[in-house]
């Protein structure tokens, strides 16, 4: 429900769409320049799968079968995977970073926070815009919205964006390599040659909300929208040495060595109904019900120019949601009770050319199903005028299933990946669970802008499998599902009289079942493997200040201190336990700021310059 986030006793950055615009924010990759502690990791998959990491907390696998450890939704709408967060970021009305778990209104995977887009509705008046940005390594941003109302009870916007462009790696290619082979009846390495702008997007989107208000009690929203990306992926340079042990010939940052070019082509559509009823004055009801879908296909080199583990990746999405909530007020408090009901099913599919390490390419072809429900309830009870204590609970079930196979395809007939693998291999795996999350909030407002508050929470993210290559049963096993108690002090001080707003809060986070990808010996394999890895601890503090010095002008700083620690690490090698206790978490940084700076210029008859510094 609508609330002041001067009232809200949780750790928010709510951040306007011109404010994004403003400052540049045109994707989930920016989103570290408007909250100090959130960041984003590309690996393997590059722009394919972007992970989000909130106060040290994300998630350290590309595959789509996995779990994030921040919920990300659109509209409302929970999306499951990381592969389905890109096509949401245009036209956005507002962007809210919810930081800590958020087990109880948001549920499972949310051990880091939560992220809401919400888009821009049609309005009670006509409206259109454009924007057009043109930046360095010919990046090009269009976006455009029209929307209003048709009648007294329809509503309609439309909105459209397309980005072209901003690749600024070198692929060197296999020259001095190419023409090699490793063996007889294994075709040589082919001659690629150098190749500039790699990483350049070709993105496009488009969504259209419908808005029905029969009357002045219930408020239909209908959207559809589509994304397509037949951009490039990003690549990550090796600095020197890839995993799978080429050296480079220099370290240059922006360049890397392959056989192929990182590409994209990815289509997601989707849409939902929403309907919002007024049962009574103090009484409301939501219920919202949607299905996104995914199709997808990308390539990634390991930075070797050599044909050892190159992935030919696809993957298909197909995820249905539905959430009902009631909301009400009954004397000095406020309550929401709910349900959801969440299923996906992934299937993946994967090439991996082996050619000049084992003689083979190997195939890969999992499917993953999974379904999840919870009820959930939370109560804020304002014992005084300045006091609130806040109370919320959630139960999950869930289950999945994982089956698949591996297999050496041997398309030369000279393979030698059994004398490192034992190929085929298949597996037929299911895993259950349920958790109980939830959080007690303590909270006193000494004056209308000004909230002192005290809270205990536990977040869990789902165990599940991990999807990488298969190379035996073991690493199809599931793992179990991830939690974190959090404790969190804060102070926030609002208020139109205040030349400032100033948000502080300092956490401790306890994790049990950490997950993460590890390198684990499973019969006569070693392989990196996702799994259930240790306990964590992390302690942290934050800063959001925005001011306003004179008229016109905004200074907004944001800083974040953390300090993490790695604890009762699980390996059944001594001496990878003692290396690996006391480390910090990867995604961790002891201290990261950001400083926005801007002065707006009235130039007469509606003009304004607004010159700024990120």
């Amino acid at each position: 429900r609508d609330e002041r986030i001067s009232d809200v006793s949780a750790t928010i950055t709510s951040v306007t769409g011109d404010q994004l615009r403003r400052q540049g924010v045109n994707s989930v990759q920016d989103l570290s320049s408007v909250a100090a502690g959130v960041v984003l990791r590309e690996d393997v998959a590059g722009r394919a799968s972007p992970s989000i990491v909130i106060r040290g907390i994300g998630y350290d696998d590309f595959r789509s079968n996995g779990n994030p450890a921040a919920a990300v939704s659109a509209d409302q709408v929970y999306l499951g995977s990381n592969a389905l967060i890109g096509g949401a970021f245009f036209d956005v009305d507002r962007l809210e970073i919810l930081k800590g778990p958020q087990g109880t209104l948001y549920g499972r995977n949310t051990t880091a926070g939560a992220v809401n887009v919400i888009s821009r509705q049609p309005g009670n008046a006509f409206s259109a815009d454009a924007h057009l940005e043109y930046g360095s390594h010919r990046r090009l941003r269009a976006e455009v919205g029209v929307g209003g109302p048709i009648n007294q009870v329809l509503g309609v916007r439309v909105a459209a964006v397309q980005a072209r462009g901003g690749g600024f790696m070198t692929n060197k290619g296999t020259q001095g390599f190419a023409g090699v082979s490793p063996a007889t009846g294994v075709p040589p390495l082919p001659l690629v040659p150098e190749s500039n702008h790699v990483g350049d997007a070709d993105f496009s989107a488009q969504r259209a909300t419908l808005v029905i208000t029969p009357s002045t009690t219930t408020r239909i929203t209908a959207q559809l929208n589509h994304a397509r990306d037949r951009g490039d992926n990003s690549q990550s340079d090796v600095l020197g040495v890839s995993a799978t042990g080429f050296k480079e010939p220099d370290t240059d940052p922006y360049t890397f060595y392959a056989n192929l070019l990182p590409k994209i082509d990815s289509k997601q559509s989707g849409g939902h109904l929403r309907i919002d009823q007024q049962i009574s004055g103090d009484l409301s009801l939501t219920a919202i019900a949607a299905r996104v879908e995914l199709d997808r296909g990308y390539t990634f080199d390991p930075g070797d120019p050599r044909r050892r583990f190159d992935l030919d990746y696809n993957d298909r999405i197909r995820q249905s949601t539905a959430e009902i909530r009631l909301h009400g007020k009954r004397s000095a408090v406020d309550w929401t009770v709910g349900a959801f009901y969440f299923q996906d099913s992934v299937l993946l599919k994967s090439t991996l050319d082996a050619s000049d390490l084992v003689r083979t390419v190997l195939g890969t072809d999992y499917e993953q199903r999974r379904s999840s429900w919870a009820v959930f309830g939370e109560t804020d009870w304002h014992l005084t005028p300045k006091t609130t204590l806040t109370a919320g609970l959630r139960y999950t079930d869930e289950t999945a299933s994982f089956r698949g196979k591996t297999v050496d395809r041997n398309p030369y007939g000279v393979s030698v990946a059994s004398s490192a693998f034992a190929l085929p291999v298949q597996f037929d795996e299911s895993f259950a669970d349920n958790s109980v999350s939830g959080r007690v909030s303590l909270s006193y407002r000494p004056d209308n802008g000004s909230l002192i508050y005290g809270t205990y929470s536990r977040g869990f993210k789902s165990g599940g499998f991990d999807g990488s290559t298969i190379f035996s049963r073991g690493e199809a096993l599931p793992f179990k599902s991830e939690t974190v108690d959090a404790l969190e002090l804060g102070i926030k001080l609002f208020g139109r009289g205040k030349p400032f707003s100033l948000s502080a809060a300092a956490f401790h986070y306890d994790f049990s079942n950490l997950q993460a990808n590890s390198i684990r010996q499973i019969g006569s394999v070693t392989t990196a493997v996702r799994t259930n890895v240790a306990q964590a601890t992390m302690n942290g503090a934050e800063i959001d200040l925005v001011a306003y010095p004179v008229r016109d002008a905004r200074i907004g700083l944001n800083v974040a201190y953390l300090q993490s620690k790695v604890d009762n690490f699980v390996s059944a090698n001594a001496l990878e336990v003692e290396r690996r206790n006391g480390n910090e978490l990867p995604d961790a940084p002891g201290l990261s700021a950001n400083l926005n700076v801007s002065y707006t210029v009235r130039l007469g008859n509606g003009w304004k310059l607004e010159p700024q510094v990120n």
